[in-house]
């Protein structure tokens, strides 16, 4: 598992919003948080490889010709798929969230007044993902190592047994 990336993408076309979402999480994080006002340009960058990347659902307000949030997450999601996403979106429709999730975006944010503090949590709980996504994956090569050096152990007592060196009855003869 690749360590969590230090940079925060962030795409709005509100640059009022965009620029307080980043003064925000610079703050309240130790990541280095960029700024883009539409996906395509986003998605330009993406080979700075960013951890996280926060979307506007809408990216439309000034070029009607924009991709949408939905198009930029499956692009992102193609050619970054380590970067988690988080949609961001001034509706509070459920099906709009599910739709995002089942696109790949680790969380849905309704823009308002918790906004940045639900942004600062996101942050927080994918570098815990991450983390633990990190320990299971150690566990497991754990577990498998124990067990190749278990079966090496037990077939190096039989051949020990076959060829004498070693006797299936007990004491000192």
């Amino acid at each position: 598992m690749a360590e969590l990336s230090k940079k925060i993408f962030i795409v709005d076309d509100d640059p009022v919003l965009a620029e307080m979402l980043r003064d925000h999480l610079v703050k309240m994080t130790n990541y280095d948080v960029t700024s883009f006002s539409s996906g395509e340009e986003c998605l330009k960058h993406l080979d700075q490889f960013p951890g996280i990347v926060f979307l506007d659902f809408y990216l439309d307000s000034v070029n009607k010709d924009a991709m949408d949030g939905l198009q930029v997450l499956q692009e992102i999601k193609k050619a970054s798929p380590e970067s988690d996403v988080v949609m961001l979106s001034g509706q509070d429709k459920i099906q709009v969230a599910v739709d995002t999730m089942k696109y790949g975006a680790f969380d849905y944010i309704v823009k308002g007044e918790s906004a940045f503090y639900r942004a600062e949590k996101a942050v927080f709980n994918i570098y815990r993902y991450k983390k633990l996504q990190g320990n299971a994956t150690r566990y497991k090569n754990m577990s498998l190592w124990l067990a190749v050096g278990v079966a090496a152990l037990i077939m190096l007592v039989m051949w020990l047994q076959l060829t004498g060196k070693i006797s299936d009855m007990p004491g000192w003869s």
